[in-house]
């Protein structure tokens, strides 16, 4: 009987092991270039910084925008796969003429959460690592997309697939009016 009692133990701990090995797997360790912190920065954007730190970091964008104190502004990316990232800015006009960093896009699946979602995560897998509520539909090229945010600061655009296909960071608590600036321009 203590022998039985003994190896329940052992294949208890086991179990416990395993479990814990699953949840570290889970929180896989991302390089500070990479980290998506909802609410504050992907990678070494960070939400509130002046675009002109962001110019001196990634050069001239390959597209921006700009009126009435907003701007987006578009790199492409240096790779033949193109991965395109796009930041909002917007000036407190009268009171900062600074552009601060309002949101980030980015479609690098190399960018990840410390739950190791990425672009390329099914909705499932972003659903299981935080509460999605819908903000926005759109079509493209006669295909449905959606929008799901958080309250902490993290939005993900799904394609009609379920799969991931960019990650927006923006301030915690606060909806964004619309996503739709941030899109890639062609």
């Amino acid at each position: 009987m203590g022998m039985a009692l003994i190896a329940c133990n052992e294949r208890n701990s086991r179990s416990d092991d395993s479990q814990a090995d699953s949840l570290a797997a889970q929180q896989t360790t991302v390089p500070d270039s990479l980290l998506l912190v909802p609410g504050q920065s992907a990678g070494l954007i960070a939400l509130g910084d002046t675009d002109s730190s962001l110019l001196n970091r990634l050069g001239q964008p390959d597209f921006s925008n700009a009126g009435m104190g907003k701007a987006v502004l578009v790199w492409r990316g240096d790779t033949t796969q193109g991965y395109p990232l796009s930041v909002f800015t917007s000036r407190d006009m009268g009171n900062d003429e600074s552009a601060r960093i309002q949101q980030v896009r980015v479609t690098a699946p190399s960018f990840r959460t410390r739950q190791s979602i990425h672009v390329g995560s099914t909705h499932q897998e972003i659903a299981s690592a935080y509460p999605l509520r819908l903000t926005e539909t759109y079509d493209a090229m006669g295909d449905p997309y959606t929008i799901y945010d958080t309250d902490e600061g993290i939005a993900f655009e799904i394609a009609p697939n379920n799969r991931c296909i960019a990650i927006i960071i923006h301030k915690k608590d606060v909806s964004p009016p619309s996503f739709l600036p941030l899109r890639d321009y062609r």
